[in-house]
């Protein structure tokens, strides 16, 4: 089973819904999950195999303690854009962009470089890919490892070496489901 903490806008709850395919496409089961409190969210950590951090536009307090408590469990953790941006947030800093030079709804914007000595390049095999990109704020600063960067200098990917897998990325691999989506995907499913 994959929890799946989901986005809240206006009081509405979302699952992207190519998240949610790509959960099917694993035989796996995916749960949908928002507690309230970090005492409800525990109880359901105990009965998934990971965590996938969804995209969106703005998080909450009680998602960073999540986050933190994943990461203490060594509970396999992708996330995903503003999923990255929170997993960065938990020791770091986030700010605006001020441009749209990563907002885009291209199937590939920008190249990214990869840190030769990072888990995420044993994954992808690769120095250079292109991703897509569709978000407005970035993390400047994180404990965790950056592994990856934009031409620019935005911080493409973060991660920990230590932990079994605990992955973001700033683009969207469930948009693209290139070669390069499929091995994050692999990896994370079979952490």
């Amino acid at each position: 089973m994959i929890g799946v903490i989901l986005r809240e806008n206006d009081n509405k709850y979302s699952l992207n819904k190519e998240i949610k395919k790509v959960i099917d496409d694993y035989n796996k089961i995916c749960i949908a999950v928002y507690p309230k409190t970090l005492k409800d969210f525990k109880k359901i950590v105990d009965i998934c195999d990971g965590f996938i951090l969804q995209g969106g536009l703005d998080y909450k307090e009680i998602e960073i303690e999540m986050i933190k408590y994943l990461y203490e469990k060594d509970i396999p953790t992708l996330g995903i854009c503003l999923g990255m941006q929170m997993m960065g947030v938990m020791n770091g800093t986030i700010e605006l962009i001020g441009n749209n030079s990563h907002q885009s709804k291209e199937k590939y914007v920008h190249e990214i470089i990869i840190d030769e000595n990072s888990k995420l390049y044993s994954i992808l095999k690769q120095k250079k890919i292109w991703v897509n990109s569709r978000h407005i704020e970035r993390i400047t600063s994180t404990s965790l490892d950056i592994v990856a960067y934009a031409l620019d200098g935005t911080i493409e990917a973060v991660e920990d070496q230590n932990k079994k897998f605990f992955i973001g990325v700033q683009w969207h691999p469930e948009s693209i489901m290139d070669e390069n989506s499929i091995k994050i995907f692999d990896c994370f499913f079979n952490s």
